[in-house]
């Protein structure tokens, strides 16, 4: 479990998406390499299919799909069971609405249901605490270990509140166009305490 820490505009959202290969994202310098493969040059939807997946800070309001739809149409792709999915995130009760009419936490843990659906190798999850209830948090924080026990997790964040819930193995804050500061856990005691800009 990989957490990437840095204040608001570091870069940390870009990093993921140039990672997935997000159309406006270029990696300029470097390479993204997928269990020894560089998948720099291929497609979002390549990329998904090698392994990868991205829950964004913001999750996308597809209007007019319901959830349960959404799911059925991920899991017949990946062999899932969609219910077996929703109740990973406790998202049941909510089958039969409208991704595009979802709250902030609703569609949080709906659109980690599609990612823990997608099976996949890597998961890129952005701000999984932002905009988020207690209740909800702890939700996505039991989501998020589901997933990490078949995938491996790089996860941002700004304020590390998940960390509660999702024990990092290794932490890195981001500022200043590069990785400035790698620890364990203490580098988020320390960015607690003492804020970003005094750790680099």
């Amino acid at each position: 479990m990989f957490y990437i820490l840095g204040p608001n505009g570091a870069g940390k959202s870009s990093l993921l998406k140039a990672v997935m290969g997000i159309p406006g994202y270029n990696v300029v310098g470097g390479r993204v390499l997928l269990n020894g493969e560089d998948v720099t040059g291929l497609k979002p939807c390549d990329r998904a299919a090698r392994g990868l997946a991205l829950a964004f800070q913001t999750p996308p309001r597809l209007q007019g799909v319901k959830v349960g739809t959404l799911l059925r149409h991920i899991c017949r792709k990946s062999g899932c069971d969609p219910h077996e999915v929703a109740k990973v995130v406790e998202v049941e009760h909510l089958l039969d609405r409208e991704v595009g009419k979802l709250s902030g936490g609703e569609g949080k843990r709906v659109e980690l249901a599609t990612v823990i659906a997608q099976r996949p190798k890597v998961a890129l999850v952005d701000e999984p605490d932002s905009g988020v209830d207690v209740e909800s948090l702890a939700v996505v924080g039991r989501g998020l270990r589901a997933l990490a026990e078949t995938a491996a997790l790089l996860v941002v964040t700004h304020s590390a509140h998940i960390a509660r819930h999702l024990p990092p193995t290794r932490v890195c804050v981001l500022h200043g166009g590069g990785l400035r500061r790698c620890g364990g856990r203490e580098v988020i005691e320390e960015v607690f305490s003492y804020g970003f800009s005094k750790l680099v």
